[in-house]
């Protein structure tokens, strides 16, 4: 089961690839499982993201990315 957080991190690159995050304590990102890119709702002048599904050192989350404000969000944390 995985919660619901919803807040901004600041995400730590190596070589181009995302390889950690904090939040209450250091993630460590092991692989991208999954990709897509969400449109957002227009009607609520909502702008696109992309959402990636990771496997981190002990949980698999979900992030989004906004390009519009540059910036990436925890939107859900569960466990393995």
């Amino acid at each position: 089961m995985s919660k619901l957080i919803n807040r901004p991190i600041e995400l730590i690159w190596h070589a181009n690839f995302p390889a950690a995050f904090h939040y209450q304590r250091p993630y460590q990102i092991k692989y991208i499982l999954n990709h897509w890119r969400e449109a957002g709702q227009w009607w609520l002048h909502e702008s696109e993201r992309f959402v990636y599904e990771m496997s981190t050192d002990n949980s698999v989350c979900e992030l989004h990315y906004l390009p519009q404000e540059e910036r990436w969000i925890l939107y859900r944390l569960g466990n393995c």
